[in-house]
């Protein structure tokens, strides 16, 4: 199971495997208190997997092939497996841009 909370939410144990999707750290709150497995600073593709002069920039070690759709499998392979494995993962964020981001 996927599920979307607030960072600034008190964590359950329901929570699963909890993933924070912030770019930044949120503010007054410490390791401890947010229980973050995982903080993924930037899950969209990164800016060098975007479109340069009309060609597609190539991702180290990706010779062929779309760097962007492979970047987007990776973190979607991730997350399943985490799913998988934990049973349920919670994404965490201060903000709605955030949840913009988990548009795959």
């Amino acid at each position: 199971m996927l599920r979307i909370k607030g960072i600034y939410e008190l964590p359950h144990e329901e929570d699963g495997f909890r993933i924070l999707i912030d770019e930044s750290w949120p503010e007054n709150l410490s390791r401890e208190e947010a229980q973050v497995d995982l903080w993924l600073k930037d899950i969209s593709p990164p800016d060098q997997l975007q479109w340069e002069d009309g060609e597609r920039i190539r991702s180290a070690g990706v010779e062929q092939g779309n760097p962007e759709e492979l970047w987007r499998q990776t973190a979607l392979k991730l997350i399943r497996d985490t799913e998988k494995e934990k049973g349920t993962v919670t994404f965490l964020c201060s903000t709605i841009q955030s949840i913009n981001q988990l548009q795959f």
